[in-house]
């Protein structure tokens, strides 16, 4: 066959081929596909051009496959096999995976998802593992090449048409103290005087608490700024330090601290979950990010 007769083979001609192979009849090969006859014919008719033998020769009242058919028939049922599997790919056996999945997220948004994503992962698919690093400015990239799969943060990317997102959970800002150093009184009356501490992620840029605060013509007492999350509970224990966070910092880093109101409105932040097209229909990611929006919506 010359490769310019291959391409005048598609799927179709071939199975209609096996089908009158299997069942060695034109008339019962087109009852099976649900095909006419002529049609059929047709397509042996172009077969034997391509591969310049007669495929089928007639048998008394029916017809019989030459030799050069009797040694392409399991070679072209296997390609046919193996097309099929392409494109119908195999369920997805949880048990068995042991998939590497990455989720980028800071500080907050991993302790919030991190212990319940886990108990997915051992119960379901216990031998996939979980990797959690933290998220920069450049996680398109991470995400383009392969390095992340999921990225959670309140800061999605401007436009890109082979980024995919979805609103994962929204969050409000509360006034975190030590109840056991301060009340809730004291910290209402005194706002303005306490010690405040802070999260910086940057050395650029304005803590969002503060841009708020300006807005409102608050001034506070800021002492400490620390990188993230994780850095302030060991700091506020037992000092007057009170500090604005997101209020789901209560089920997990703060759980032992008390929280109020602050003395102005805070604006609602949207939390996204981001992805790559290229892992949009993977069975795998699916789960996986299937799996990320559970655990937070346990905690809602």
């Amino acid at each position: 066959m010359k490769k310019s007769d291959l391409m005048k083979v598609d799927v179709k001609l071939l199975t209609i081929f096996c089908a009158v192979a299997k069942e060695g009849s034109i008339s019962r090969a087109a009852a099976r596909m649900d095909v006419s006859q002529p049609l059929v014919s047709h397509a042996l008719d172009r077969l034997r051009l391509v591969f310049g033998d007669p495929l089928f020769v007639r048998a008394g009242r029916g017809i019989a496959p030459t030799e050069r058919a009797l040694v392409l028939a399991p070679e072209v049922s296997e390609i046919l096999d193996r097309l099929e599997a392409l494109v119908s790919p195999e369920p997805l056996e949880l048990e068995k995976m042991t998939t590497r999945f990455c989720l980028e997220a800071q500080d907050y948004e991993r302790q919030l998802i991190s212990p319940r994503l886990l108990d997915r992962f051992l119960i379901e698919a216990p031998q996939a593992k979980l990797r959690l690093i933290p998220s920069g400015r450049n996680y398109v990239d991470r995400l383009r090449m392969r390095e992340s799969d999921v990225v959670v943060t309140p800061l999605p990317p401007s436009d890109q048409l082979d980024i995919y997102s979805t609103t994962l959970f929204e969050d409000c800002s509360k006034c975190f103290f030590d109840p056991k150093v301060v009340s809730e009184d004291e910290v209402r009356e005194n706002f303005g005087t306490l010690p405040h501490a802070t999260v910086r992620f940057s050395l650029s840029g304005t803590p969002f608490e503060e841009r708020i605060f300006e807005q409102h013509g608050i001034e506070r007492q800021l002492r400490v700024e620390v990188p993230s999350f994780e850095a302030l509970p060991p700091l506020m224990r037992g000092s007057q330090l009170i500090a604005i966070l997101p209020s789901r910092m209560a089920h997990g880093l703060f759980r032992e601290f008390a929280h109020i109101e602050p003395p102005c409105p805070f604006p609602t932040v949207q939390f996204k979950m981001i992805w790559h097209k290229a892992t949009h229909h993977s069975p795998a990611q699916r789960w996986f990010r299937g799996a990320v929006r559970q655990a937070v919506e346990q905690i809602v």
